[in-house]
Formats: structure tokens, sequence, C-alpha cells
């Protein structure tokens, strides 16, 4: 009896704290919502918002890190369903990403919803404590919809239909696929709106990939309307296109084509603004579909490319998600795959961190990598994936701000597109050296995230990424063969070398924070821009100015003079000429004492204030400043005139470092250690974490005092890190 008596006191304790934790959630809720009717604007979400009370997965009813696998439940039985969700309990997965593909079986039929398979998936993985992203199916369409409706697909630029048999081929503006779209996302919502183990949707998958563009009638019509929006009169069209050039002047909207490449450079901007806007509307069109049914549920869009996407305004996308996510393959998907270079390259840590500062410099918040690679993939591998390196890219990626991370795929498929992209498990669904690094890692960041909570980089450098700027150079108009992503590596490499932990950052983010802020390329510049790197100078910033930033206004329209004039002021230059070559045709600048090489883009100006740091040795402005160096207020402006090998950048940069006032925590002489200064969200405080991608154990200089936090060993002055080995070092 007092055995009875006991169970049913504690009983009622568990129903009281429930229901108060319950009324809890309820009073956020409401606060909430309060807050965003004030502001009028939507209270920032952090991933501290997941469901706490839905599904308590911690003591302390905060998130945890979450960590799993993508997985396809349509591809197998229900028996082999109970088989993996044991497995991956086994594996320290929390976390399943499904749904993606799977329309055909969401909805075999035009209005017939098959959804109890994967219920079914949800809950069975739920049983052994593992939580579900679904996603949205909407990026490959089923045939049926296709034979029944034939102008969803997309048009190409020369006037061609698309064929059947691949993905994201479905025009994003057509009504008909825009409605089936809605349907499905509203059906998934209402069937998972109440389901404990569902903690939120990702809408379709990796918009923007493939070819976005489409020259459809029902492109044609949306164009033509946002043109308007824009623009408001044809007059004010024709000026910002400067039409009176080759006889383009339109009479009336009506008269709107749809720009390609090659075509006038203000248009084709204008469209590939308008591609990127119809990406973003169509991920909202299923957003507030969901949101509007089950307003829990946290929405999220994975990017693709490792990131370096540039199709689309990831900054501008970044405001409507609660959390931004990635997928990020190291050793296959570099920023060369999106310029079509596929050819072999050297493997650098410094690629993916640059790939995960940008997502994380959407938001300046954590994020998700909702496809790490695992193994091998479809036809484009780099590189050999040696045991332990899933491991570091998974350290890195928590390093770098993730607060999930989800390996594709959990089994390697057995036929169709991807049938090469090996999973944690291979088709047989024996548990290998892939398995047990996953389940080793998965332990290992349990435990991590035990000790430090959530983390975000502490970044004093930052470099400025536009998607804009990408947009102009698409072209080649202005010069033929610069890529805009590779000048910006250039820079955020060499500070990822030199060990300065960096944020990727929009032109319109403040720049206040940063002692250090790097400015590659950025031709096109909105009329404040010169302004506020000028305020940011003066306040004690160092900034670094490249070659062909400047240039233009936002419809790629000149500015009346060569370059923004708050840009040369600051520089303390006047340019008098700019001259460009194809990239195989070499120039030479001398620099400190020793000739380097430089193509591309010269830019020829006299000193108006700066020293000179670097002379053109070469051509006919040999003897003429290359790179300069001027005091401007509290700070310092670099101006690099020409694209420099990547020694002279190095060299430029540590100049920038030692004078910006930005402390070098540690320092290693290998580049393949990457130093990621981190400071916990919840608890305060401040780690490094040292991670040797090299194959051989590296040593690494500390400038202060650090304490190892998984073994509390002391460390003054230096640090040997294993080969393929991390260590996290807590500031004292």
């Amino acid at each position: 009896m007092k055995k009875q008596t006991g169970n049913r006191s504690w009983s009622i304790l568990m129903l009281f704290f429930f229901i108060g934790l319950v009324f809890s959630a309820l009073g956020i809720t409401t606060l909430k919502k309060e807050v965003s009717r004030m502001t009028g604007d939507a209270p920032s979400m952090l991933l501290w918002d997941l469901p706490m009370v839905i599904n308590p997965l911690t003591d302390e009813g905060k998130p945890p890190f979450y960590f799993g696998s993508d997985y396809y439940p349509e591809q197998v039985s229900k028996e082999q369903v109970i088989k993996d969700a044991r497995l991956m309990h086994d594996a320290h997965f929390n976390l399943a990403r499904m749904g993606d593909f799977a329309w055909y079986n969401m909805e075999p039929r035009s209005g017939r919803y098959t959804l109890d398979w994967l219920e079914n998936a949800v809950n069975r993985l739920g049983d052994e404590k593992i939580s579900t992203l679904l996603c949205t199916p909407t990026a490959a369409i089923p045939k049926w919809m296709y034979d029944k409706h034939p102008a969803i697909i997309q048009v190409t630029a020369d006037g061609q239909r698309k064929p059947y048999g691949k993905r994201r081929h479905a025009c994003l503006n057509n009504e008909v696929y825009r409605k089936y779209c809605t349907r499905i996302a509203a059906e998934l919502a209402r069937t998972f709106a109440n389901n404990p183990n569902v903690i939120g949707f990702q809408i379709d998958n990796e918009l923007g990939a493939e070819d976005p563009g489409c020259y459809c009638p029902a492109c044609q019509k949306r164009f033509t309307e946002w043109l308007k929006v824009k623009y408001h009169t044809i007059g004010g069209l024709n000026k910002a296109w400067g039409t009176t050039f080759w006889s383009e002047t339109l009479d009336n909207f009506n008269q709107v084509w749809l720009p390609r490449k090659g075509d006038n450079p203000s248009a084709f901007q204008d469209y590939q603004i308008f591609v990127s806007d119809c990406i973003i509307d169509f991920y909202n069109l299923q957003r507030n579909t969901i949101k509007a049914i089950a307003p829990r549920m946290k929405i999220t869009h994975n990017i693709c490319s490792g990131g370096f996407l540039y199709r689309l305004d990831l900054y501008k996308l970044a405001r409507t998600c609660d959390f931004l996510s990635v997928d990020s393959y190291p050793y296959t998907w570099t920023l060369e795959n999106e310029y079509g270079n596929l050819t072999s390259t050297v493997y650098s840590p410094a690629m993916a961190s640059m790939a995960l500062s940008q997502i994380r410099g959407t938001r300046n918040e954590p994020f998700w990598v909702t496809e790490a690679q695992i193994g091998r993939t479809a036809g484009m591998q780099r590189n050999l994936l040696q045991p332990g390196i899933v491991r570091l890219w998974s350290v890195q990626e928590m390093a770098h701000g993730a607060q999930g991370i989800s390996f594709f795929p959990w089994r390697t498929f057995a036929s169709a597109h991807e049938h090469m992209m090996s999973g944690v498990v291979e088709a047989d669904n024996i548990p290998r050296r892939k398995f047990d690094e996953v389940q080793k890692t998965g332990a290992e960041i349990e435990h991590l995230f035990t000790i430090t909570g959530p983390l975000m980089p502490d970044a004093k450098a930052a470099v400025i990424r536009d998607f804009r700027c990408d947009w102009a150079f698409e072209d080649g108009r202005i010069s033929a063969d610069y890529r805009y992503m590779r000048g910006v590596f250039a820079y955020y490499s060499a500070l990822h070398d030199n060990g300065i932990t960096t944020n990727i950052i929009s032109p319109d983010d403040s720049f206040d924070r940063y002692n250090l802020i790097i400015v590659p390329a950025q031709v096109v510049v909105s009329p404040d821009f010169g302004s506020r790197l000028k305020q940011a100078a003066q306040r004690g910033a160092t900034i670094v100015i490249t070659c062909m930033s400047g240039l233009r206004n936002e419809n790629i329209q000149t500015l009346g003079r060569l370059v923004q004039n708050e840009i040369t002021e600051i520089a303390g230059i006047e340019m008098e000429e700019q001259h460009a070559l194809l990239a195989d045709r070499k120039t030479e600048l001398l620099m400190d004492g020793k000739t380097y090489s430089c193509n591309l883009w010269y830019d020829l100006f006299r000193l108006t204030g700066a020293k000179p740091l670097a002379n053109y040795s070469s051509q006919f402005f040999s003897g003429q400043p290359a790179i300069s160096c001027n005091p401007c207020g509290k700070g310092v402006v670099y101006y690099v005139g020409t694209v420099p090998q990547q020694a002279v950048v190095q060299l430029v940069v540590q100049k920038a470092i030692a004078g910006s006032g930005i402390v070098q925590l540690a320092k290693a002489a290998d580049s393949r250690v990457e130093i990621t200064e981190v400071r916990s969200m919840d608890k305060g405080k401040g780690y490094v974490y040292l991670i040797n991608f090299s194959d051989r154990e590296q040593p690494v200089l500390l400038n202060k005092p650090m304490k190892e936090s998984l073994t509390g060993i002391a460390y003054d002055t230096g640090i040997v890190v294993p080969a393929l080995e991390y260590k996290l070092l807590e500031l004292k």
C-alpha cells in the first residue's frame, strides 16, 4: 500500500509539473506575440526557441545539440525502420531529417494523401528519442503532375522547355505548381502539428541549385510586375537600364523582355535579383502555410553548394528563417563548383570555414548542417575521406556555431540518381568504421555541449561578401576571368591561416564591432557605403579595400567618377586609370624587395596622402604604386590596386592584423591547423578550438595561458595537437 501511495503522489507531482511547463510555454508564446504586435516585426528566434515543452530531451528543458542523419523511410519496410531507429539510437542520434524527395509517396494521385508511412517512421524514431525535421518534398515533382501539367516545367533562355527526369526543374512562378506546393505543405503541417516528435520543417531542398532561371510566360508576367513595383514608371526603368544605348528604349512595360547573360548588364542584374526574390517568395509561400497551421514549428532551409551558392541572396532569405541551414561537403563542393570548375583542388579547412562563416553571418546566430559529408559522393570526389576527418569536420562545424548536424545519408541508396552517395551504413545495414566514427563523434559532441553549451565564434575581423557583386561580375564585362568568391576567399583564407577568427558579413551590416574589415572587389556600392567605411576607420578600424571596389551603383551604372569618392578619400589616393587583362597575362609588382605576380585588374593611382607598400614592376606603369597604406582618423586604410598572388595577400593581411589591435590567441605554422576563438552563449566563457587537419602532429604557440577543457591540463606558452585531432582550450 505504501508503494502504491508513493507512486500516486509521484504521478500527481509530475502532472502538476508538466501543467506548469505548459502554462509557462503559453506565457512565453503570448509574450512573443505581444512583442511582435508592438514592434510590428517578428521577434528574432534563436535555436533556444526550439520546442522545450514539446520535446524535452535534456534535464534543463533546453534543446540539445541535434545530431543525426538524413533518412528515407519510403525506401524500406516498417520492420527495417524499427531496426534503423535502434541502430541510430546506438549511434547517439537524436535527429532524423526526412521527406525531402518523397512527394509521390505522400501524394500518389492529385489530392490523395498517404502519410501513414511517414507517421509510422516519425513515431518509431520517437520511441528511440529521435526527433524529426520534416522536409516539404517540392524539389522533385511526381510524374503524374508533369503529365497533367507539362507547363509546370521551366523554360531555358533559348526558349526550350526542360524535359522531365531531374529535380529542381519546375518553375517557381507557375501558379499550378505553387498550388500543389501549398497543398502538400498544408497537409504535412496538419498531420504533424501536434506530433511531439516533429521539431520543425525544412522548406523544399537546396533552392537555387542547378539553374534557377526560367523564361516561361509566367516568369515574363511576374518580372514585368516586379519591375513596375521597383521603378513605378517606364521612364524610371529606361533610366535605370540606360536603354538609350543600342536603341533599347521601351515605350511601356508590355515591351519588357526577360534578360539573358550578355544582354544589357543593368537589365541582367535586375533579372538576377528577380530570380533570387522569386526563390525567397516561393520559400515564404510554404513557410507561411505551415506557420498558419502549426505556429510552433521552426522553419529552415538548406543552402546547397557548401554555402557557396551565389544565385540566391542568403541575407534576405535568412530574415524569414527561424534558423538557416547548410549542406556541407568539404571534400566535394567548393566555391569552384559554382563557377563550373570541377578540376581537382588542394584541400584547405579555410574553405569550409568560410562557408560556415557565411551561413552564420546571415543572421549572426547559430545554424544547422542539414547534410554533412560522411563518405564518397556522386562522381565528384576531390579527395579520399581518411579515418577521423568526419569527426574533425563535425567539431569544426560546432566551433563555427552549428547546433545541429545531420549526415547525408543514413544508408547508401540502392539505386537512382544518388546511388553512389555513401551512407553512415552501407546497403547491407552492417555497422562498420564510418558508423563507429559517427558513434564516437556523437558521444564526444554530447559531452562537449555539456561543457560549453551553444557556441558562437568571437570574431573581431570581418570580410564583406555581397551577392549583388557576384551577379555584377557574372557576364564578364567588368573582368572576363575574375570570379568574385575567389577574391573573397583569398582574403578570408589569409586571415584563417593567421589564426584570426572571422565573420562573413553583408555590406549593409554594422561595422562597429570589428577591428579589421576587408572589402574585396565591392564593385556595387550603395550611396552611403564609402561614408560608413570612413566612419569605421575614423573610430579606429583597420580597413583593406581591393581593386574593383566602388565602381558602380546598384543598377550597374557609373557613379560619375572612377571610384566612389569616399573610398579614394579614405585610401588617400586619386584614381587615374583602370585596366583589365585575361587571367593568363601576368604582370609583376615589387613588395618588400621581392618580385611577385599579379593579374586581371590594374588600378593606376597617384598618392594624395597614402604611402606606397608595393609598386608595379612591369608594363608601361612600372614604378607606379600598386598597394598603399593611409592613416584615416584613428584607423588605417590599405588599398590593393590589383589581384596579386596569394603571398602578397598574406603580406597585406599580416600588416593589417599587426596594426588592428587584434590579439592572436594562438598561432600555428601549418595552415591546416584551424584556430577558432569561441564564446559560450549561455555560460559566457571563452574558449579556443585548435583543429589539426594535417596528417602529422602540429605545435601551436599560445599567447595566453589556457586550460584544456577535457583533461584540465594547463598550458602556458604552447601545445602540440596530434594529427587529425583537436584541442578545446578554456581561456583563463
